[in-house]
Protein backbone atom coordinates (compact mmCIF):
# COMPACT_ATOMS: atom_id res chain seq x y z
CA UNK A 1 0.00 0.00 0.00
CA UNK A 2 1.62 3.70 -1.10
CA UNK A 3 2.13 6.10 1.77
CA UNK A 4 0.48 9.62 0.93
CA UNK A 5 1.98 11.36 -1.49
CA UNK A 6 4.31 8.36 -2.62
CA UNK A 7 4.27 7.78 -6.75
CA UNK A 8 2.97 4.55 -8.03
CA UNK A 9 4.06 2.28 -10.81
CA UNK A 10 1.02 2.33 -13.68
CA UNK A 11 1.59 0.04 -15.70
CA UNK A 12 1.62 0.99 -19.78
CA UNK A 13 0.94 -1.92 -21.72
CA UNK A 14 0.50 -0.01 -25.06
CA UNK A 15 4.11 1.34 -24.38
CA UNK A 16 7.51 -0.60 -25.36
CA UNK A 17 9.52 -2.16 -23.08
CA UNK A 18 12.36 0.76 -23.34
CA UNK A 19 9.39 3.34 -22.23
CA UNK A 20 7.85 1.39 -18.97
CA UNK A 21 11.72 0.77 -17.56
CA UNK A 22 12.86 4.27 -18.19
CA UNK A 23 9.44 5.23 -16.34
CA UNK A 24 10.08 3.10 -13.59
CA UNK A 25 13.33 4.05 -12.39
CA UNK A 26 12.19 7.67 -12.51
CA UNK A 27 9.58 7.11 -10.57
CA UNK A 28 11.92 5.04 -8.14
CA UNK A 29 14.21 7.92 -7.86
CA UNK A 30 11.87 10.38 -7.33
CA UNK A 31 10.35 8.21 -4.20
CA UNK A 32 14.38 7.60 -3.11
CA UNK A 33 14.31 11.72 -2.93
CA UNK A 34 11.19 12.02 -1.11
CA UNK A 35 12.46 9.77 1.66
CA UNK A 36 10.49 6.84 0.91
CA UNK A 37 12.97 4.20 0.24
CA UNK A 38 14.73 4.75 3.55
CA UNK A 39 17.66 7.45 3.96
CA UNK A 40 18.45 10.01 1.22
CA UNK A 41 21.89 9.30 0.12
CA UNK A 42 23.20 12.42 -2.25
CA UNK A 43 25.77 11.95 -4.73
CA UNK A 44 26.84 15.17 -4.12
CA UNK A 45 26.87 18.37 -1.71
CA UNK A 46 23.50 19.71 -0.84
CA UNK A 47 23.62 23.49 -1.62
CA UNK A 48 20.29 25.49 -0.44
CA UNK A 49 21.31 28.72 -1.88
CA UNK A 50 21.41 30.54 1.81
CA UNK A 51 17.44 28.92 2.85
CA UNK A 52 17.47 27.09 6.24
CA UNK A 53 17.36 23.70 7.00
CA UNK A 54 14.27 23.79 9.70
CA UNK A 55 13.14 21.25 12.14
CA UNK A 56 16.21 19.33 12.61
CA UNK A 57 16.25 16.56 15.25
CA UNK A 58 18.13 15.55 18.33
CA UNK A 59 21.50 14.25 17.21
CA UNK A 60 22.00 10.98 17.58
CA UNK A 61 24.77 9.38 15.94
CA UNK A 62 28.50 11.36 16.00
CA UNK A 63 27.97 12.07 12.58
CA UNK A 64 24.62 13.77 12.93
CA UNK A 65 23.24 17.52 12.50
CA UNK A 66 23.31 19.64 15.72
CA UNK A 67 20.24 22.04 15.65
CA UNK A 68 21.21 25.66 17.48
CA UNK A 69 18.87 24.64 20.45
CA UNK A 70 21.12 21.74 21.81
CA UNK A 71 24.25 23.39 20.50
CA UNK A 72 23.78 26.55 23.05
CA UNK A 73 22.31 24.22 26.05
CA UNK A 74 25.26 21.64 25.87
CA UNK A 75 27.77 23.70 24.40
CA UNK A 76 28.10 27.67 25.03
CA UNK A 77 30.38 29.43 27.39
CA UNK A 78 27.21 29.70 29.87
CA UNK A 79 27.02 25.70 30.05
CA UNK A 80 30.51 24.92 30.23
CA UNK A 81 30.77 27.56 32.58
CA UNK A 82 30.23 25.25 35.70
CA UNK A 83 32.45 22.42 34.53
CA UNK A 84 35.02 24.68 33.74
CA UNK A 85 35.47 26.52 36.65
CA UNK A 86 37.60 25.98 39.37
CA UNK A 87 36.57 23.15 41.46
CA UNK A 88 34.24 21.96 38.67
CA UNK A 89 34.23 18.24 37.52
CA UNK A 90 36.58 18.60 34.33
CA UNK A 91 39.05 21.83 35.40
CA UNK A 92 40.89 23.11 32.10
CA UNK A 93 44.29 21.50 32.18
CA UNK A 94 46.95 24.06 33.78
CA UNK A 95 44.07 26.15 34.76
CA UNK A 96 45.22 27.60 38.23
CA UNK A 97 43.40 28.65 41.60
CA UNK A 98 44.91 32.08 42.78
CA UNK A 99 45.93 31.01 46.42
CA UNK A 100 45.04 27.59 46.41
CA UNK A 101 47.86 25.59 48.91
CA UNK A 102 47.89 22.20 46.57
CA UNK A 103 48.46 24.52 43.46
CA UNK A 104 51.42 26.74 44.34
CA UNK A 105 54.99 25.73 43.88
CA UNK A 106 57.50 27.00 46.38
CA UNK A 107 59.13 29.20 43.76
CA UNK A 108 56.15 30.74 42.03
CA UNK A 109 55.08 34.46 42.57
CA UNK A 110 51.71 33.81 44.35
CA UNK A 111 50.91 36.30 47.04
CA UNK A 112 52.59 34.46 50.37
CA UNK A 113 55.81 34.20 48.66
CA UNK A 114 55.47 37.76 47.21
CA UNK A 115 58.07 40.15 48.77
CA UNK A 116 56.72 43.42 50.25
CA UNK A 117 57.09 46.46 48.63
CA UNK A 118 56.51 50.13 49.50
CA UNK A 119 55.88 51.15 52.11
CA UNK A 120 56.14 48.54 54.26
CA UNK A 121 59.69 47.55 53.33
CA UNK A 122 60.59 50.91 53.86
CA UNK A 123 59.56 50.56 57.95
CA UNK A 124 63.77 48.97 58.30
CA UNK A 125 65.58 52.27 59.24
CA UNK A 126 69.21 52.21 59.61
CA UNK A 127 71.24 54.11 62.12
CA UNK A 128 73.99 55.73 60.65
CA UNK A 129 76.98 56.80 63.33
CA UNK A 130 80.50 58.01 62.37
CA UNK A 131 83.72 57.44 64.53
CA UNK A 132 87.46 58.43 62.97
CA UNK A 133 88.08 56.14 60.37
CA UNK A 134 85.02 54.89 59.98
CA UNK A 135 81.08 54.29 60.07
CA UNK A 136 78.99 51.82 62.23
CA UNK A 137 75.41 50.97 60.52
CA UNK A 138 73.01 49.00 62.56
CA UNK A 139 69.90 47.73 61.03
CA UNK A 140 67.26 46.55 63.83
CA UNK A 141 65.11 43.66 64.04
CA UNK A 142 62.33 44.42 61.93
CA UNK A 143 58.58 42.68 61.16
CA UNK A 144 58.95 42.28 57.29
CA UNK A 145 55.30 42.06 55.59
CA UNK A 146 54.07 40.12 52.75
CA UNK A 147 51.86 40.61 50.24
CA UNK A 148 49.49 38.93 51.58
CA UNK A 149 49.93 40.12 54.95
CA UNK A 150 52.60 37.28 56.64
CA UNK A 151 55.29 38.47 58.12
CA UNK A 152 58.87 37.58 59.34
CA UNK A 153 60.54 38.72 62.07
CA UNK A 154 64.05 40.06 60.62
CA UNK A 155 66.96 39.52 62.63
CA UNK A 156 68.88 42.96 63.11
CA UNK A 157 72.85 43.48 62.51
CA UNK A 158 75.49 45.62 62.87
CA UNK A 159 78.33 46.44 60.66
CA UNK A 160 81.45 48.77 61.19
CA UNK A 161 82.10 49.66 57.15
CA UNK A 162 85.67 51.89 56.67
CA UNK A 163 85.81 54.94 54.57
CA UNK A 164 86.34 55.10 51.07
CA UNK A 165 89.21 56.99 49.34
CA UNK A 166 89.65 60.30 48.71
CA UNK A 167 91.84 62.39 46.27
CA UNK A 168 93.18 65.75 46.77
CA UNK A 169 91.83 68.19 43.89
CA UNK A 170 94.77 70.33 42.01
CA UNK A 171 92.85 72.10 39.75
CA UNK A 172 88.82 72.35 38.81
CA UNK A 173 86.55 74.45 36.47
CA UNK A 174 83.18 74.51 34.55
CA UNK A 175 83.21 76.22 31.40
CA UNK A 176 79.53 75.11 29.53
CA UNK A 177 78.38 71.75 31.17
CA UNK A 178 81.49 70.09 32.03
CA UNK A 179 83.22 70.45 35.09
CA UNK A 180 87.07 69.07 34.87
CA UNK A 181 89.10 68.15 37.90
CA UNK A 182 93.06 67.21 37.79
CA UNK A 183 93.59 65.56 41.37
CA UNK A 184 97.28 65.76 42.96
CA UNK A 185 97.73 61.40 42.92
CA UNK A 186 96.44 59.16 40.18
CA UNK A 187 92.63 58.26 41.35
CA UNK A 188 92.29 55.10 39.19
CA UNK A 189 88.51 56.06 38.86
CA UNK A 190 86.79 55.60 35.12
CA UNK A 191 83.55 56.77 33.60
CA UNK A 192 80.46 55.76 35.33
CA UNK A 193 81.19 55.78 38.65
CA UNK A 194 79.77 57.91 41.04
CA UNK A 195 81.62 60.31 42.95
CA UNK A 196 80.97 63.39 46.03
CA UNK A 197 83.00 66.64 45.95
CA UNK A 198 83.78 68.28 48.66
CA UNK A 199 85.69 71.17 50.36
CA UNK A 200 85.98 72.86 46.99
CA UNK A 201 85.36 76.88 46.77
CA UNK A 202 82.81 78.43 45.86
CA UNK A 203 80.27 76.25 47.03
CA UNK A 204 78.63 75.55 44.06
CA UNK A 205 81.50 72.52 42.89
CA UNK A 206 80.15 70.27 45.91
CA UNK A 207 77.67 68.18 44.59
CA UNK A 208 77.60 64.32 43.68
CA UNK A 209 77.86 63.43 39.91
CA UNK A 210 78.91 60.50 37.78
CA UNK A 211 82.32 60.71 36.01
CA UNK A 212 81.66 61.12 32.12
CA UNK A 213 85.36 60.94 31.28
CA UNK A 214 88.56 59.93 32.54
CA UNK A 215 91.86 60.87 31.41
CA UNK A 216 94.76 59.16 33.12
CA UNK A 217 96.18 59.90 36.03
CA UNK A 218 95.06 62.90 36.91
CA UNK A 219 92.03 64.38 35.07
CA UNK A 220 88.07 63.75 35.34
CA UNK A 221 85.39 65.37 34.04
CA UNK A 222 81.40 65.56 34.71
CA UNK A 223 78.51 67.18 33.56
CA UNK A 224 76.75 69.80 35.23
CA UNK A 225 75.21 73.15 34.54
CA UNK A 226 77.35 75.96 36.55
CA UNK A 227 78.48 77.87 34.10
CA UNK A 228 82.03 79.44 33.54
CA UNK A 229 83.77 79.20 37.06
CA UNK A 230 87.14 78.42 38.89
CA UNK A 231 87.69 76.57 41.99
CA UNK A 232 90.23 75.81 44.90
CA UNK A 233 90.89 72.97 46.81
CA UNK A 234 88.64 70.15 48.16
CA UNK A 235 88.68 66.66 47.29
CA UNK A 236 86.80 63.38 44.97
CA UNK A 237 85.74 61.20 47.31
CA UNK A 238 84.45 57.77 46.06
CA UNK A 239 81.38 56.62 47.36
CA UNK A 240 81.09 53.42 49.15
CA UNK A 241 76.84 52.33 48.55
CA UNK A 242 75.62 49.53 50.64
CA UNK A 243 72.75 47.41 50.09
CA UNK A 244 71.31 45.25 52.93
CA UNK A 245 68.58 43.01 51.23
CA UNK A 246 66.57 40.14 52.25
CA UNK A 247 65.87 36.90 50.96
CA UNK A 248 62.34 35.59 50.90
CA UNK A 249 61.00 33.48 53.71
CA UNK A 250 64.46 34.14 55.44
CA UNK A 251 65.33 35.42 58.71
CA UNK A 252 69.07 36.78 57.90
CA UNK A 253 69.12 40.49 56.40
CA UNK A 254 72.33 40.12 54.35
CA UNK A 255 74.71 43.27 52.97
CA UNK A 256 75.87 43.70 49.92
CA UNK A 257 78.97 46.24 48.74
CA UNK A 258 80.48 48.21 48.66
CA UNK A 259 79.14 49.71 45.14
CA UNK A 260 80.94 53.18 43.63
CA UNK A 261 77.62 54.53 43.08
CA UNK A 262 73.45 54.22 43.48
CA UNK A 263 72.89 53.20 39.86
CA UNK A 264 70.26 50.78 38.48
CA UNK A 265 73.06 48.50 37.22
CA UNK A 266 74.25 48.06 40.72
CA UNK A 267 70.77 47.77 42.18
CA UNK A 268 70.14 45.35 39.56
CA UNK A 269 73.39 43.04 41.03
CA UNK A 270 71.58 43.37 44.29
CA UNK A 271 68.30 42.81 43.81
CA UNK A 272 68.27 39.95 42.42
CA UNK A 273 65.76 36.75 42.23
CA UNK A 274 64.60 35.98 45.73
CA UNK A 275 65.92 39.38 47.43
CA UNK A 276 64.67 42.90 47.67
CA UNK A 277 66.19 45.79 49.36
CA UNK A 278 65.21 46.81 52.71
CA UNK A 279 68.08 49.75 53.64
CA UNK A 280 70.58 51.53 51.77
CA UNK A 281 73.33 52.69 53.21
CA UNK A 282 75.93 55.23 51.65
CA UNK A 283 79.02 56.34 52.51
CA UNK A 284 81.62 59.07 51.50
CA UNK A 285 85.36 59.42 53.46
CA UNK A 286 83.40 62.53 55.24
CA UNK A 287 81.73 59.46 56.95
CA UNK A 288 77.83 57.65 55.73
CA UNK A 289 75.52 60.00 54.12
CA UNK A 290 72.22 60.05 56.37
CA UNK A 291 70.73 62.27 53.61
CA UNK A 292 71.41 59.26 51.28
CA UNK A 293 70.73 56.73 53.08
CA UNK A 294 67.31 54.81 54.55
CA UNK A 295 65.04 52.03 54.97
CA UNK A 296 63.60 50.35 51.81
CA UNK A 297 64.83 50.32 48.46
CA UNK A 298 64.64 54.22 47.27
CA UNK A 299 65.64 56.63 49.18
CA UNK A 300 65.42 60.53 48.31
CA UNK A 301 69.04 61.87 48.15
CA UNK A 302 69.42 65.59 49.60
CA UNK A 303 66.38 64.76 52.20
CA UNK A 304 67.64 65.52 55.88
CA UNK A 305 66.44 62.73 57.91
CA UNK A 306 66.98 59.04 57.00
CA UNK A 307 64.35 56.87 55.75
CA UNK A 308 62.49 59.21 53.17
CA UNK A 309 61.37 58.00 50.44
CA UNK A 310 58.55 58.60 47.06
Amino acid sequence: MPKPNQLSKPQFPEMDATFQQHYQQLIDTVNTLAGYNGDIQLSSHLDLSGARIKNVGAPVDDTDALPSGVAENSYSALALRPKLAAGGSTPMIGYRQIGSNSQRETSSSYLNDLMSSVPSANEIFPTVTNFGGGVSVSIPSSLFTFADGSTVMLNGRTDVLSLPAQFAISAITSSGNVVTITTATASGLVAGQVVTINGVAPPEFNLTAVLTSSTPPFTLTFQASLGTLTGLGGFVQVNGVYYYAVRKRSTKIILLGPFTGDTAQNRLQANFDGFQIVAVVVITNDGGQVSQSGGGGSPVVGSPAAGAFF
